[in-house]
């Protein structure tokens, strides 16, 4: 073998484009983060004591959160999540796959809570788990999702 051959690199052939080199894209977004956005959106409009129990308006902080959140967890077959304010300004998404449950409070601070549930008896605790998504939580968030679908 000489040293030329070693050293050569290979050879890109265009000649012959994929006929369907286009074909499995859809969407760049899934259907459902439009309407989520939107409703997310929505939040920002409630008054103070939107709750009757003196809750403050939903921090525009949280709302940027949440949407950050949706565009980034954002993939085809998720159902549109429950929107809804939560207590202390915060915004929460709930979403139910079969018998999967995922639920996320965003936190104006960047905090992301999670409750994951299996199954539908919610009286045993194996069948929950909680936790905390500080570091990259849109990264940990698709984690969670994935799961929900089985997808992982």
């Amino acid at each position: 073998m000489s040293h030329a051959a070693v050293w050569e690199r290979p050879r890109l052939s265009f000649e012959k484009p994929a006929a369907t080199q286009w074909s499995r894209v859809k969407s760049l977004t899934a259907p459902w983060v439009l309407d989520g956005l939107s409703r997310i959106g929505e939040l920002a409009a409630l008054p103070p004591n939107w709750d009757g129990y003196g809750s403050p308006r939903i921090d525009r902080g949280a709302i940027e959160a949440a949407r950050r959140f949706v565009a980034n967890v954002a993939f085809e077959g998720l159902p549109i999540p429950h929107v809804c304010p939560v207590l202390g300004g915060s915004v929460g998404l709930h979403w139910h796959y079969g018998e999967r449950e995922l639920e996320f409070t965003l936190h104006p601070d960047g905090e992301v809570e999670f409750l994951k549930v299996l199954g539908r008896d919610l009286d045993r605790d194996e069948n929950m788990e909680t936790g905390t998504l500080w570091h990259e939580p849109e990264i940990g968030g698709l984690r969670l999702l994935l799961w929900m679908t089985g997808a992982r």
